[in-house]
């Protein structure tokens, strides 16, 4: 609490070691080796393009200061928050140049992590109205195109450790950009098209070599001259690769999300070909290949608008069908194939035929009926496959729901998922739809109160605590459907099944109903 009084102080020492000029001698060698090597004296002898062999010599003590200052900057910003805001602008310009250190991939990587916590205390001041939400939205396209930049000119396959640190910072700042906003709901920093386009454009490379290694990698595993010792080596390696690989989708996802339809050309033009033959086994014998495509093709159908939708949607879900089917896949493979048919199932209903739906109707339903929530293994899983059924078949629009007459079974398994926490966006989807399921007379109050109030009860709790589960129209439908409660069960009833409820939903629901 006592930092932010002292920053005006501490900030300019940080910065003086940021941006200080980097010693760096020049001279005639005197090794008559012609190879590059290291000196006694710490100088590096080497051949230089037009200049022949030279010897150079670095500070290094003023390399690891620059690393130090980063970290510093990093944890101040870190741990301030909207607080730092005000050194935010400063702070950018020192670190961007370190940025390029060819020097040294420590400073490198060390810049790049406290630059996206600068990014981050930007949005989080603006969006508090502590500066202009101009800092944020100017430095945005700065900071992302120098990172990517960055990440393309990192040619050492062994240093995984300084990409993976950059495209974690990208992807960090994609996902600050979409997801910070002011007092009237506007974003605090805008991707433009033109923008995305470059930055999509570096990455979309940097995913083809990361997916060209791990293929090779995968390859050499597979062979029967490989021993224990490299097995592991070669496990760690793709381990390391799918890391990194995680964040360079994830930043394209976050663009993609913050453009909606302007993100169109984009992705036919640099992303479908690439990825949608990877969305089936046909092309490629990695599972994680897979599931980046089957994320971004599953953001493209559901936030891109409904031209995108019905465009991709049936390649979609080719990959979709497939990791259903395929023993082989995983959790992670399995959930992004239910939530890519939600998506379907909402922006793309005529995709699906009926046979076909309700094959994967089936799948989804045992998906959620096999396990109660609170046993299950992956909560997100279960939650996706809750939000599908309610999708597939019980939603207003829902492309099964005029195919199956009696929906008793599937509304009680959707019930018993309820309420959703792990993903808001669709937690608010099914919980207005939940609203609709009792209108529509799919949900029996007088059967189903107890569910009805322990639901309804968790909801108003997470709302309360500022978990965006349910939107303010929605919380009072769920309200009215209190009322519903009491005019037809009991009082006495009604007060039992109170009493079974969490503390915690007890006094949301009695604050609600105040």
């Amino acid at each position: 609490q006592y930092v932010p009084t002292f920053m005006p102080s501490i900030l300019p020492h940080i910065l003086k070691r940021a941006t200080e000029k980097l010693e760096v001698s020049i001279t005639d060698s005197e090794d008559s080796s012609n190879k590059s090597n290291e000196d006694d004296d710490g100088g590096y002898s080497i051949n230089i393009p037009g200049m022949g062999l030279k010897k150079i010599k670095i500070n290094t003590t003023q390399l690891e200061e620059k690393a130090n200052s980063a970290r510093a900057i990093y944890e101040h910003a870190r741990s301030l928050g909207k607080d730092f805001g005000p050194y935010a602008e400063a702070s950018a310009d020192a670190f961007l140049p370190l940025l390029h250190n060819e020097y040294s991939g420590d400073v490198r990587s060390t810049s790049a992590q406290a630059l996206c916590q600068i990014f981050k205390a930007a949005c989080l001041s603006a969006s508090a109205g502590s500066v202009a939400q101009a800092l944020p939205q100017n430095l945005l396209p700065v900071l992302a195109k120098a990172l990517a930049k960055q990440l393309s000119q990192e040619s050492d396959e062994d240093e995984l450790e300084i990409r993976f640190a950059i495209a974690d910072a990208l992807s960090e700042v994609m996902y600050d950009a979409f997801t910070h906003k002011d007092a009237n709901g506007v974003r605090v920093a805008q991707i433009s098209v033109l923008d995305a386009r470059e930055i999509v454009g570096h990455v979309m490379i940097l995913i083809a070599g990361c997916l060209t290694r791990r293929s090779k990698l995968i390859a050499e595993m597979t062979t029967d001259v490989v021993d224990n010792d490299e097995l592991a080596r070669c496990d760690e390696k793709l381990h390391s690769e799918q890391e990194l690989l995680t964040h360079l989708v994830d930043s394209v996802g976050y663009q993609l999300k913050s453009l909606g339809a302007s993100f169109i050309p984009i992705f036919s033009q640099l992303v479908a070909k690439p990825l949608g033959k990877l969305l089936t086994s046909s092309g490629t014998r990695d599972g994680r290949a897979r599931l980046s495509a089957t994320c971004l093709f599953d953001d493209c159908v559901e936030h891109c608008g409904p031209q995108a939708a019905s465009t991709y949607a049936p390649q979609l879900l080719q990959g979709v069908v497939e990791s259903l089917n395929d023993p082989e896949s995983d959790a992670e493979l399995i959930q992004a194939a239910v939530y890519g048919l939600a998506q379907i199932s909402r922006n793309a209903p005529n995709t699906l035929s009926a046979r076909l739906g309700q094959d994967l109707l089936m799948k989804i339903y045992n998906l959620c009926s096999n396990t109660p929530k609170s046993e299950a293994d992956d909560s997100a899983l279960f939650e996706n496959a809750a939000s599908c059924m309610g999708s597939l078949a019980l939603f207003k629009g829902a492309p099964l729901f005029d195919s199956i007459p009696d929906k008793g079974t599937l509304a009680k398994s959707f019930l018993a998922g309820l309420p959703l926490e792990e993903d808001f966006d669709e937690a608010k989807v099914c919980h207005d739809g939940l609203c609709d399921m009792v209108d529509m007379g799919l949900v029996d109050i007088k059967a189903e109160y107890n569910d009805l109030l322990r639901i309804i009860g968790d909801i108003l709790s997470f709302v309360t605590e500022g978990d965006e589960v349910a939107s303010e129209s929605t919380c009072a439908r769920l309200l009215g459907i209190i009322d519903q409660i009491q005019q037809t069960v009991d009082a006495n009833t009604i007060q039992a099944a109170f009493a079974r409820l969490d503390p915690n939903a007890q006094q949301a629901l009695v604050s609600a109903m105040q």
